[in-house]
């Protein structure tokens, strides 16, 4: 899933960049179009290879609750690396490395790190304003601009993750031509970041994406063959492991374990023939809550009583309990259900399990 995640990007910034050619950025004036604006903004951005920055970000519930985050990013956009170093004003720092292989997640004082084969969406909103930039504004769409002799405050319709479009307004400083300030509005809240320091194609060391974990702090599982993962996963948890039969046709990603209301939680991470993810989350002692916005309808298969509902892009959910295992398994439709009518026709002696 990583390598394609790698390719997809980079043949993004090659589709940017003309296929080797940059257009020279044009003066920017009163009585331009958004687009053109906008299209001269990219032209300005379109050649970042690596940024190092720092930055605030502020993130806004509907609610007016607000967590402010103090962010270091180094990123590197061929291949695609990055570092991010954060504090947020309310727990603990943690960093996270992407070496383009794998991602490290590390919590400040923890005594393990975690090790995911992709990026989770939440961290794509620190990397808005980094080596992501050029693609944000390719993708974006501009509404409305206001130009003055130092900077150019543009109005656009804006992708935060891969699952949100915002109401966005960006500052633009046509002076170091880099951006000043930028702000997202969308229902689940308001994300405004504003950097402090910005170095655009600075060198970048070639260890700024290698982790060293301190001393005594080792990794929650190991991403190598299915085996070693399960069976380290085994010797963590108090609860079997089930595991989705093998005329599914699925392929094992990624296992990883935390913490959830002081309980242990494993991860599961699949891909389908298509390479669509199904996530199969595993717990013990869990009441199972519904995400929000989610109406989950009960069903009777075979001689378990089963959970699912609509999750907002499209996937399913469902839920069900197999020898003391609550297990929650999110993915295609189809695949949902297969999974779902196998473990509940399926007598516990008879489930793959770790």
């Amino acid at each position: 899933m990583k390598r394609r995640v790698v390719w997809t990007l980079g043949a993004a910034l090659l589709m940017l960049s003309g296929c080797g050619t940059v257009r020279q950025a044009h003066p920017i004036s009163h009585g331009m179009s958004p687009t053109e604006v906008k299209n001269e903004v990219l032209a300005r951005v379109r050649g970042w290879r690596a940024v190092k920055e720092t930055f605030t970000e502020v993130f806004t519930t509907p609610r007016h609750q607000s967590t402010v985050y103090r962010v270091k990013l180094v990123a590197e956009a061929d291949p695609t690396r990055f570092r991010l170093e954060v504090t947020p004003s309310t727990g603990q720092p943690y960093e996270v490395i992407d070496n383009g292989l794998n991602t490290i997640v590390y919590q400040a004082g923890a005594k393990h790190y975690s090790v995911l084969t992709d990026d989770p969406d939440s961290l794509t909103e620190f990397r808005i304003l980094g080596t992501n930039f050029p693609q944000v504004i390719q993708s974006s769409q501009a509404k409305s601009v206001d130009v003055t002799s130092k900077e150019v405050v543009l109005h656009l319709v804006s992708p935060v993750t891969a699952h949100i479009m915002a109401k966005t307004t960006l500052w633009f400083s046509l002076m170091s031509n880099t951006p000043i300030k930028w702000q997202s509005t969308w229902p689940g809240g308001t994300l405004t970041e504003t950097p402090t320091r910005m170095a655009i194609n600075p060198a970048v060391s070639s260890t700024a994406f290698n982790f060293t974990p301190p001393a005594g702090v080792t990794p929650e599982v190991a991403l190598t063959q299915q085996g070693t993962e399960l069976d380290l996963v085994r010797d963590e948890v108090s609860f079997p492991i089930v595991l989705p039969p093998e005329n599914q046709n699925l392929a094992l990603e990624g296992v990883n374990v935390g913490r959830e209301a002081q309980q242990r939680v494993v991860l599961l991470t699949y891909n389908t023939p298509s390479g669509s993810p199904v996530v199969i989350t595993e717990s013990r002692g869990l009441p199972f809550k519904a995400p929000a916005g989610v109406s989950m309808v009960s069903e009777a298969v075979g001689l378990t009583t089963v959970k699912v509902g609509v999750l907002p892009d499209g996937d399913e959910i469902g839920v069900l309990t197999l020898d003391k295992t609550l297990l929650v398994v999110e993915g295609p439709t189809t695949v949902v259900d297969g999974l779902i009518n196998a473990w509940a026709n399926a007598s516990p002696s008879s489930l793959p399990n770790g």
